[in-house]
């Protein structure tokens, strides 16, 4: 072995451990299900003791004290929600799946899946009404509000009928609904359920 291929080796194997103690040293203090998954989103429950992640399959939400976590799973098993919320009281979590939007209660392994209009529909974000009575998201051809208590909901259309709003802005009182659409700004009063 020459000392060229000997120096060769040591560079590499000094390489491989410099890279495998940093990796340790860096590894994320709440891990996800899969080694190589990035959550898609995070948030923090409105008292501050969870924190919740769109991760592959679903949502999973991390105890701060214990950092022990809970799955929530998605429609899909391939599945990572885009966004994820907490509920203005913290008692629910809620993300966009396939065809719906679907909100876990905390804790529990129930579930309710408000359809979209279309079943490949997948809403990217999804919002809590400020008294947590509805939520709302984008969807095909327009901004969809669900009322939480009984699944009715209201569509309130956009300008260009094959656009899905991404982002979505609720007035502080709640009765203001606004999306960024072709050509400006569209914004409706909400309508009481």
């Amino acid at each position: 072995m020459t000392i060229v291929n000997l120096r060769n080796r040591v560079t590499l194997t000094i390489f491989v451990l410099f890279f495998l103690v940093s990796c340790k040293m860096t590894k994320p203090t709440l891990q996800t299900k899969l080694i190589n998954d990035t959550p898609s989103s995070v948030a923090f429950s409105p008292n501050g003791d969870l924190i919740v992640a769109g991760v592959f399959g679903g949502a999973r939400t991390w105890d701060l004290t214990s950092e022990r976590h809970t799955d929530y799973v998605s429609k899909l098993k391939n599945e990572t929600p885009k966004n994820v919320c907490f509920s203005p009281d913290g008692s629910l979590i809620a993300a966009g799946v396939w065809g719906a939007v679907r909100v876990w209660k905390l804790g529990s392994s129930d579930f309710t899946d408000f359809p979209t209009k279309m079943k490949n529909d997948t809403p990217c974000r999804v919002y809590f009404s400020p008294d947590g009575k509805w939520i709302t998201a984008g969807i095909f051809g327009a901004v969809r509000i669900w009322n939480l208590s009984d699944g009715v909901f209201k569509d309130y259309p956009l300008k260009i009928r094959n656009e899905t709003p991404e982002i979505i802005a609720i007035s502080t009182d709640g009765k203001v609904i606004a999306t960024a659409t072709f050509g400006g700004v569209m914004k409706w009063d909400v309508e009481p359920f």
